[in-house]
Parts: structure tokens; sequence; C-alpha cells
């Protein structure tokens, strides 16, 4: 019997729909992981099957195949594991109650089975909500500004054991206080330097006041010296607060780097002056948000 269970892969800042497949097959004792995975999934065969036996299960005599679908594309992330884990213990018979194609499952495995957050968490539950899916089980993470996310319902689980109590409907966890937070209280703006001491320049002033009511791009030419960076620098201080929607896709974006941000307010980003494009968009297979 083939087990299906659902999860989230991220191409960016692009979500899409990953179907985990379990299946026992004759041969030799295994995990096999087929679908295109990258090292971080390939490992998740030690992680999983490590936690499976902390959970009191132990399949090292059985061939177990893992098919990512879709197979075309590349799998990275451990987030992964937790829907792994659940389809080799619905497979296995372990987990007798029905999964609902609705959920969906992110987070990596420790091996004592505790399941942790990884970068690209807000961006897949984003992209689980797009998609259609009603609940998603991961790990509590603070820094997930999750109490936007109305029409999904996430249920957080710290063990790979409270999943399967909360599956078979022998546990009901309680939200953490922070998931009740109404809304992100807006922190005041962090600035050295305002837009409105700035003396002069009232050309390029009043270009960038319009480029901030519209906006709209803005590209500054000159001599050295002649005050570019400054107005640059203090620019982001005459920017509007962000949306909600453009809060959660900056905290995605800089999550997926590894980053921490104060939401509310749009970022600046001060590159030096002769940095190379791939130092600035990121070089290698899958470029990364670079930190100046």
């Amino acid at each position: 019997m083939t087990v299906k269970i659902l999860s989230i892969g991220l191409r960016g800042l692009e979500g899409y729909r990953v179907q985990v497949e379990v299946q026992e097959v004759p041969g030799i004792a295994a995990m096999v992981i087929v679908g295109l995975p990258d090292a971080s999934v390939k490992e998740a065969k030690e992680r999983v099957l490590a936690s499976l036996y902390a959970f009191g299960c132990d399949f090292f005599d059985k061939r177990l195949v893992v098919h990512l679908s879709p197979p075309e594309r590349k799998k990275h992330s451990p987030m992964f594991d937790l829907a792994m884990a659940i389809g080799i213990l619905k497979a296995m018979g372990k987990l007798t109650a029905p999964v609902s194609p609705d959920a969906a499952f992110l987070g990596s495995l420790s091996l004592d089975g505790a399941i942790q957050p990884v970068d690209g968490m807000l961006p897949a539950i984003l992209a689980a909500k797009k998609l259609g899916f009603q609940k998603v089980y991961l790990p509590y993470d603070p820094a997930l500004p999750l109490h936007h996310l109305k029409d999904l319902d996430c249920i957080f689980v710290q063990t790979l054991e409270e999943a399967v109590q909360y599956l078979q409907g022998q546990r009901v966890l309680s939200l953490p206080p922070a998931f009740r937070t109404p809304e992100i209280i807006d922190s005041p703006r962090k600035h050295h330097r305002d837009f409105q001491s700035i003396i002069g320049h009232h050309q390029a002033k009043r270009a960038l006041e319009i480029a901030a009511a519209g906006g709209h791009n803005v590209l500054m030419v000159g001599p050295p010296g002649c005050g570019k960076s400054l107005l640059a620098e203090t620019f982001p201080t005459i920017l509007p607060s962000l949306t909600h929607d453009a809060q959660l896709e900056v905290i995605s974006l800089y999550q997926l780097a590894g980053e921490k941000i104060e939401s509310g307010h749009p970022p600046f980003r001060h590159p030096h002056h002769s940095a190379s494009s791939v130092s600035l968009i990121g070089g290698g297979t899958h470029p990364r948000v670079r930190q100046f």
C-alpha cells in the first residue's frame, strides 16, 4: 500500500505542493529517497529513522521507498522530515487514523523526535494558504507572524509523538499565547538620519517625494560626495509603513536568507559602490540575499 502525505516545497519565495509517497517494497533493508533530493533531504533518512526509533518503532529490517513528487523539481531543505515520518508510520500501520488531504506537514526532525523549524517556514505557510490547505502541522516559532493567516488552521506540535497523538485524537494541543496576538506591534522607526534634516537638494528631494508617493523607482547619478548616498539612506523615513501582505513578503525573503528583520517598515540595504552584480543578487544555482 502506498501512503501519500502532503508538504510544501519552495523555489525561492514560490511554494508548490509536494506529495510524499511511502511504500514498503521487498529487498535489502534500507530507506531510499527519490524525487531529486538535495543533500539535506537525502540525510533525512538518518534523522527520520532515528526519530522513529526514539518514538518506539524500529523499521531497520524494512525496505522503504520515499518518493517526493513532482519528481522533476529539485527538493531543498529538511522541511519534509515530518511528512516522511508520518507517511512511514501510516504505511507500517503504526498510525491508524486517517490523514486529511487538506493538511500539510512542515518541519525538521531531531534524533530524539523533536520537531524543529527551518529557514523558509513563513513562505511555505503562505504557499500552503494559497494552495488551499486547511491545516498545517508545524513547530511553533515566535518569530512567525501567524496571526495574519486567519483562514489557515496552524497546529503546533513539538515532537513526533504529539503529532501522532493529535492525528489519533488522543490529545488537544493549546495554541501558544503569542499566536493570539491580534496584530503586529509597530515599533518606532530607527534611523540615524532623517529626510527632513537634509539642507538643499530641492530638486532631488522633490523627485524622491514623488517617487515615494507613487511607488516609482529612482536612479541617482552624480559625482562622488554630492549627496546621493545620504538621500538614499534617508529615503525610507518618508516611505509609508508596509501593509500586512508586504510585511509577510519582506519577512519571508529575510527568513530565506537566514536573517532577522523588524517588521512594519521598508528595509534599507546599503551595498558598497564597487559591489558586483553577483555580490548583489547572489551567485550559484540558488541565489541568496547578501548581507551588507
